[in-house]
């Protein structure tokens, strides 16, 4: 259980991301730690070579004036053998390996004479730096040696001990800086990966809670205007759609059980009185079947009216879009509908303000179609007879206005409001057939192209419904 636990602690992003973060921490400060310990080595060792060479160019030029015992003069007058500042010898040897002189400031016992011989003729080289281990473990020795002009040798060396000391401080600071650094920074890191993955661990939150049947919970926004936060705005609309679809499917749902029970009953009870009736003739059988057939035709369109408006209202169906020319589109419903027109001796006019111009839109054509049919449609069920219809279309700005003109029966006032909402019908409007569907359909429609609806209405006058559709 223990195990599992831990597992499943580590398992965790944000525990992750702070691996990750302390693991690219630790080894880029290790890089760092490596180029600045061979540069800050480096200007070590290059100051204790000019501390040698400087001093065996000292201690050379009283050898140079006045011999050894000149140098030993000096030397044992030298300030540095009172003080004891550094462990350093200085020693000169002839080409046979006898010793001429030797002479040590600090601990003689730290030099070893046979190693310092011994690097002294691996090399030809008149001169030489030597870097060898002495008898303590603590201490290396530096050695410069310069070949004379009488063919002697010149060695002045110096123990290491204290540049040693400063790099063991130094890497003793870097080991302690690193490892506050690095509880510093899984802290930090651990904080900051909980701050970033919270809209995450919000997301699954939420699915969880819809996951329980709660459609109506959301993801909480920040005001940071990051990539975590659109995200989350995303998924909120994607919710909002999703309960949308399932709320018109529910409406749609009802208004199927509620609206077309009438019509199915009126099918099923022709359907039984015609079975009942032993002395039905073909010619009233061929009546009825035509009766049922009228019916169902009316069912299955009110369906699809349903289904469209569904559709384009949650967004499912995509917008199949291209350049429509919208006088030959209206000219197209003119055709359509000029038959049903006559029958009631209404006259159906396409105009165009002004005529001169032509005029393209980027829609869905079957969709502007239905909605353009749905309203002229509308105009010739509400228009009485002789009456007129006239269709304008013009450019504004960027958009295109379409209008569609009556001398029908008006809309009151006081219904205005309410004729785009779905399954509403006017008192005006409930003797004819329809469950108040059509200028929903058109509403979605118009809206799902970013346009908008709108209608001027004269109670027993008229109405004039206006489309704005962008260019």
């Amino acid at each position: 259980m223990f195990l599992k636990k831990i597992r499943s602690f580590f398992a965790q992003v944000g525990v992750r991301l702070t691996l990750w973060h302390l693991l690219i921490f630790f080894s880029s400060s290790l890089l760092l730690f490596w180029v600045f310990f061979l540069l800050f080595s480096h200007s070590l060792e290059k100051n204790d070579h000019q501390f040698i060479e400087a001093k065996l160019n000292e201690y050379n030029a009283f050898l140079q004036i006045g011999g050894i015992v000149e140098l030993e003069k000096y030397i044992r007058s030298s300030k540095i053998s009172k003080e004891g500042e550094y462990d350093i010898f200085i020693r000169i040897q002839d080409g046979n390996h006898n010793s001429k002189f030797f002479h040590t400031f600090g601990n003689k016992s730290v030099f070893d004479i046979k190693e310092i011989e011994h690097g002294l003729y691996e090399t030809n080289q008149k001169k030489q730096w030597f870097y060898i281990k002495t008898k303590r473990d603590d201490d290396d020795l530096e050695v410069l040696s310069i070949q004379l002009a009488n063919g002697d040798f010149f060695q002045v060396g110096k123990t290491v001990n204290d540049r040693d000391e400063l790099l063991e401080q130094f890497m003793g600071t870097f080991a302690e800086i690193v490892f506050v650094a690095l509880l510093l920074g899984g802290i930090g890191g651990y904080f900051l990966a909980s701050r970033i993955l919270r809209p995450i661990r919000e997301l699954i939150s939420t699915l969880k809670s819809i996951e329980k049947g709660d459609e109506d919970v959301r993801v909480p926004l920040s005001q940071h205007k990051d990539e975590l936060e659109e995200l989350s705005k995303l998924f909120n609309q994607m919710l909002d759609r999703i309960r949308n679809s399932n709320q018109a499917m529910r409406q749609t749902l009802d208004v199927v059980a509620h609206e077309l029970r009438t019509p199915l009953t009126s099918i099923r009870g022709h359907a039984e009185i015609s079975l009942q009736n032993k002395n039905l003739t073909s010619a009233q059988a061929r009546i009825v079947f035509e009766d049922c057939i009228e019916g169902v035709d009316e069912i299955l369109a009110e369906f699809k009216m349903m289904t469209d408006i569904t559709e384009v209202e949650s967004g499912l169906q995509n917008l199949k879009k291209e350049t429509v020319d919208i006088k030959t589109l209206i000219q197209d419903i003119i055709d359509l509908y000029e038959i049903v027109a006559e029958q009631k001796d209404i006259h159906l006019k396409l105009t165009q303000l002004p005529t001169q111009q032509s005029c393209t839109i980027f829609a869905d054509k079957k969709k502007i179609r239905q909605a353009l049919a749905n309203l002229v449609d509308n105009a010739i069920k509400y228009s009485p007879q002789y009456a007129e219809i006239h269709l304008f279309y013009f450019k504004f700005n960027k958009t295109v206005i379409i209008k569609v003109q009556d001398q029908g029966m008006g809309i009151n006032e006081s219904d205005l409001p309410l004729i785009w909402k779905r399954l509403y019908r006017g008192e005006n409007s409930r003797n004819q057939k329809g469950i108040g569907l059509g200028l929903s359909l058109v509403k979605s429609i118009v809206e799902a192209h970013n346009g908008s609806v709108s209608v001027e209405s004269i109670y027993e006058k008229g109405s004039t419904f206006i489309l704005t559709l962008p260019l």
